[in-house]
């Protein structure tokens, strides 16, 4: 076995990579070999230069319990590593929440449910705190984490990262509404209707056009904005479970969900 080849098993890292062939084989067909007096020169082929991404996987943590808190540590190897890969793997139906460092924002902590290996992923920052938090909320479950760490860099899905930004803008529309309404008597009920019947349709409209795990939330909330049952100054908790699945899944994004409020300090 080549020396490089040993060393690549010895640090456990999965090289994964392609060259790509061009000219050589494009349009051939068999052919009987020719006659050395009419034989020609066959062009060199074109190789296509990769870039290779190593990944590297660190030691895996089992337990059977409840939780991981404040948090166990998992030192990053040493090397370009710039993205990390959490596999989870556990059964029996069981909600979970899993996240790095202090685990409190929603960029850094995801949900999961133990119905089998599910993996969670993060950029690798030079300000990360080498720890992990893992909460489940059922005893007595066995569970598995394994980290990936990976040289190849974490990719934001762009279609989530632009209807999240749309979403923060639409919410602080309900919000503002809301707290205009209810707390401080800045807007009256035929204004509050205006707002929230606007921020429906524009939410209404993402929704339509979405292709991302962002639709369903998106549709419900809608709903209960259009709802006939609904409260004037009280949309915030009505739609509190479908906007914490749309921060969660922004978070995942690393894409932030903001409120730009008009009341308060």
């Amino acid at each position: 076995m080549p020396a490089s080849a040993i060393q690549a098993h010895r640090d456990r890292a999965v090289i994964a990579g392609a060259v790509v062939l061009a000219g050589a084989l494009s349009g051939c067909s068999a052919t009987a070999p020719q006659d050395a007096s009419t034989s020609t020169t066959t062009p060199t082929p074109e190789e296509t230069a990769v870039a290779f991404a190593v990944t590297r996987a660190g030691v895996p943590i089992t337990g059977t319990g409840a939780a991981l808190q404040p948090g166990i540590s998992f030192p990053v190897p040493e090397g370009d590593f710039r993205s990390l890969t959490l596999e989870v793997q556990c059964e029996g139906g069981a909600q979970y929440k899993i996240g790095i460092g202090e685990a409190m924002a929603p960029t850094q902590v995801q949900s999961g449910t133990c119905d089998g290996p599910t993996s969670f992923q993060w950029p690798l920052t030079s300000s990360i705190q080498e720890s992990l938090t893992f909460v489940i909320f059922t005893e007595g479950v066995t569970w598995k984490i394994t980290p990936l760490f990976s040289t190849a860099e974490f990719e934001a899905d762009p279609a989530i990262t632009v209807e999240c930004d749309e979403y923060s803008t639409i919410y602080s529309s309900i919000f503002n509404a809301d707290i205009g309404y209810a707390q401080y008597a800045d807007i009256d009920e035929t204004e509050w209707t205006r707002r929230i019947d606007a921020a429906a349709d524009a939410l209404d409209d993402l929704a339509d056009a979405s292709s991302t795990p962002l639709a369903e939330p998106f549709a419900e909330i809608v709903m209960i904005l259009r709802s006939p049952q609904r409260v004037p100054g009280a949309m915030i908790m009505p739609t509190q479970s479908a906007s914490s699945m749309v921060t969660e899944i922004c978070g995942a994004n690393q894409t932030q969900v903001s409120i730009n409020a008009d009341y308060g300090a």
